[in-house]
C-alpha cells in the first residue's frame, strides 16, 4: 500500500495527520474540512465494516472552547458532522462538554462518539478523539483504522473536482456542506453529574471552601456546579474567553504563582480555602493544589493524586504506566498492593484493566501521571454506586481527595503529606529526529529476545521477560549488562549527581534506575519528532536539575547520547 503522504490532491500533496490511539491532533490549518472528514469517514466506515455500528445509528458529537472547534470562522465539528451524515449515521449533538462527560453518556447508549478537543495543546492546534461503542480505541484498532482512513483519502482525491465537495485548498465549497445543528442534548451533563451525586452522600462536602480556577476548560461550570450541590463553597476565579492551554502534567513555575495570586485574592476576601482546583481544556485531567497553613499553594501531581483516590476507594488493583512516580509502588505496597505496570497511554492502561476483570472481583483503578483516573468495575460506597468508566475522568479524583478530608478531618495538604516523599519532573527536547531516537533507545538495550527488565541485586542480576518469565543471567549475559552500565555512567556521571545503575526496564523506552534513588527515563514519542526524558528524585531539586542537564543544549545528556548512537 503506498504511504498516504505520497498521494496527491489536484496536483497539490497536502499535510496528512496521523490517526493513532489519542485520535487526530494538529495545527489548525491543517486541519482542513478535506482532512477532517477523510478521518471521520474512515473511521466510522471502520465501525460499520466491523458491524459495531449501522447505518441509521446515532453518533455523540461534543467539543470543547477551542475557536476552531465550532467558531464562525473555523469549525472542525461542522466537518464531522458532515461525515456522520454522509454515511447515514445520525448526528446527537451534545454540545460543548468534558470528554469523560461524552464518553459516559455515548456508553450509556452504546453510541460510537467524536470529541473535537486539543487537550492541553497550544491555542493555535486542535484535534479529534474517537471512541468506540464500547470504549476508546485501543491499540488493536489502529491498523485496521488506518486502512480505512487510506482508502477514504484515495476515493476523495481521485473524486473529479466537480463532484467533490472540497474547494482546491481542502475546505468545503457548498455553503449546503457547512450546516450544524443548533440544538444540544444538554441532558449528558446532568446524568455525567449524576454519576457522582448517586455516590457520594449529599452535604459530603459541607463546610469545605475552594478555589476552582476555570480558565477556558469546557468543564469549568460543571465542577463548581458539583462541588456546591455537594455542599462546598466555591470561589470562581480566572474565568477566561480566550483559550489557555493547562498542562497538569507540566505546571510551570509562572503559573503556580499566579494561582497563589488568585488564592490570595479570595483570602483577602476572608476565604478559607482548602484547595485550589481545576482541569484541562477537556476536563480530563485534573489539577488539584493543596493550601498549607501559611496560606501557601502545594501542587498535588497527578500519579500522587491517583493514589490517593485510589485510598479513598479502597482499591486493591491498581494499574500505572511505568512512567509513574515509585511513590506510587512504595505507598501501595504498604498495603500489600503491587500495582501492575503498562507503557504510557491511557488505551494501554485500558486494556491490562480489561483484561483483569476476567479474574478480578475486586474495584479495578488506573490512572495516569496527567492524573486521568480510570474506574473499570463498579464500586459501591456509603451513599450508593458509583459506575465503571473506562476513560480519563477528572472530577473523581478531585471528589476523591476532598471527600478524604472531610471524613479524615485533615487538610490536602496533610494527605499529601502521609505519602512517600519522591519527586518528578518531566521534559522534552523538540526536533529530535526519530531515527536517532531509535538508535539511542537500541544502544541501551540488551540484544536479548522479549526482555523487558533487569534488576542488580547481591551480585545477582535478574532478567524479567514479557508474559512474566525471569530467570538469573548467565555469564555472558552478565558481562554483557555490565558493559552496558560502564558505557552509561559515561552520561550519568557522580558529577552530575548520578550513582551506581542498579535496574533498567525496557517496557516503553529505557529506564535506568540508580542506588542513590534516582530514576531517569529516556523515551522517544511515538509519533512525533520528541524524545522524552521522566526524572524521578527524593527531591524536587533534584528532580528538576535532572531534567535540564538532560534536555540542555546543545551538549546535554540527551544531545550527547545522540552524538554517539
Amino acid at each position: 500500500m503506498e504511504s498516504s503522504t505520497s498521494l496527491q490532491f489536484r496536483g497539490q500533496t497536502p499535510e496528512c495527520l496521523k490517526f493513532g490511539t489519542s485520535g487526530l491532533r494538529g495545527k489548525v490549518d491543517a486541519m482542513t474540512d478535506l482532512e477532517v472528514y477523510i478521518n471521520t469517514t474512515g473511521f466510522l466506515e471502520y465501525l460499520l465494516g466491523m458491524h459495531a455500528i449501522q447505518p441509521g445509528d446515532p453518533v455523540c458529537l461534543g467539543g470543547d472552547l477551542r475557536p476552531s472547534t465550532d467558531g464562525d470562522k473555523r469549525s472542525i465539528l461542522r466537518a464531522v458532522a458532515k461525515a456522520v451524515e454522509d454515511l447515514g449515521l445520525v448526528i446527537r449533538f451534545l454540545g460543548r462538554l468534558p470528554t469523560p462527560a461524552l464518553m459516559f453518556d455515548a456508553l450509556q447508549a452504546n453510541c460510537a462518539s467524536i470529541m473535537v478537543t486539543g487537550s492541553h495543546i497550544p491555542f493555535d492546534r486542535n484535534g479529534i478523539k474517537f471512541n468506540k461503542p464500547n470504549g476508546e480505541v485501543l491499540k488493536a484498532d489502529e491498523s485496521p483504522i488506518l486502512s480505512s482512513v487510506h482508502a477514504t483519502r484515495r476515493l476523495q482525491y481521485a473524486m473529479p473536482a466537480e463532484r467533490s465537495l472540497f474547494d482546491d485548498h481542502g475546505w468545503f465549497k457548498d455553503s449546503s456542506s457547512k450546516t450544524w445543528p443548533a440544538s444540544a442534548h444538554l441532558e449528558a451533563t446532568e446524568r455525567y453529574l449524576d454519576r457522582y451525586r448517586g455516590f457520594f452522600p449529599a452535604g459530603s462536602l459541607e463546610g469545605m471552601e475552594c478555589l476552582v480556577y476555570q480558565h477556558s476548560a469546557v468543564g469549568r461550570d460543571l465542577l463548581a456546579k458539583l462541588l456546591e450541590s455537594l455542599g462546598a463553597k466555591v470561589w470562581k476565579v480566572g474565568k477566561s474567553e480566550r483559550f489557555v492551554p493547562i498542562d497538569t502534567e507540566d505546571i510551570s513555575a509562572e503559573q503556580l504563582n499566579e494561582l497563589q495570586r488568585m488564592l490570595e485574592e479570595v483570602i483577602a476576601q476572608g476565604g478559607k480555602p482548602t484547595a485550589l482546583v481545576s482541569t484541562d481544556g477537556d476536563s480530563d485531567r485534573p489539577l488539584v493544589c493543596g493550601v498549607d497553613s501559611w496560606g501557601r499553594l502545594q501542587f498535588i501531581p497527578g500519579d500522587l493524586l491517583g493514589c490517593l483516590s485510589a485510598d479513598f476507594l479502597k482499591a486493591e488493583t491498581v494499574v500505572v504506566p511505568i512512567s509513574a512516580n515509585d511513590a506510587v509502588d512504595q505507598h501501595l505496597a504498604r498495603k500489600g498492593i503491587h500495582p501492575y505496570k503498562t507503557k504510557i497511554g491511557s488505551p494501554h492502561v485500558i486494556a491490562t484493566m480489561q483484561a483483569l476483570k476476567e479474574s478480578k472481583q475486586d474495584a479495578i483503578v488506573g490512572w495516569e501521571a496527567n492524573g486521568g483516573f480510570l474506574l473499570s468495575s463498579r464500586v459501591e460506597g456509603e451513599h450508593g454506586a458509583l459506575q465503571p468508566l473506562e476513560t480519563r475522568d477528572a472530577f473523581l479524583p478531585i471528589l476523591c481527595v476532598l471527600r478524604a478530608c472531610q471524613v479524615s478531618s485533615k487538610q490536602v495538604v496533610d494527605l499529601m503529606g502521609e505519602l512517600p516523599a519522591r519527586f518528578g519532573k518531566a521534559g522534552l527536547i523538540d526536533a529530535f529526529p526519530q531515527a536517532a531516537s531509535r538508535s539511542l533507545i537500541q544502544r541501551w538495550t540488551p540484544p536479548l529476545d522479549q526482555l523487558v527488565d533487569w534488576r542488580w541485586h547481591k551480585r545477582t542480576i535478574t532478567l524479567h521477560f514479557a508474559h512474566g518469565d525471569h530467570r538469573e543471567a548467565d555469564h555472558d549475559e552478565a558481562l554483557l549488562i555490565a558493559h552496558l552500565c560502564e558505557e552509561a555512567a559515561r552520561f550519568f556521571t557522580p558529577e552530575a549527581g548520578y550513582g551506581t545503575i542498579t535496574r533498567i526496564n525496557y517496557m516503553d523506552g529505557v529506564r535506568f534506575y540508580f542506588d542513590s534513588g534516582d530514576i531517569a527515563h529516556i523515551r522517544p514519542s511515538g509519533n512525533a519528532p520528541q524524545l522524552r526524558f521522566y526524572a524521578v528524585a527524593n527531591s524536587q531539586q533534584r528532580a528538576e536539575q535532572m531534567v535540564r542537564d538532560a534536555l540542555a543544549e546543545p551538549s546535554g545528556l540527551l544531545r550527547s547520547m545522540e552524538l554517539e548512537s
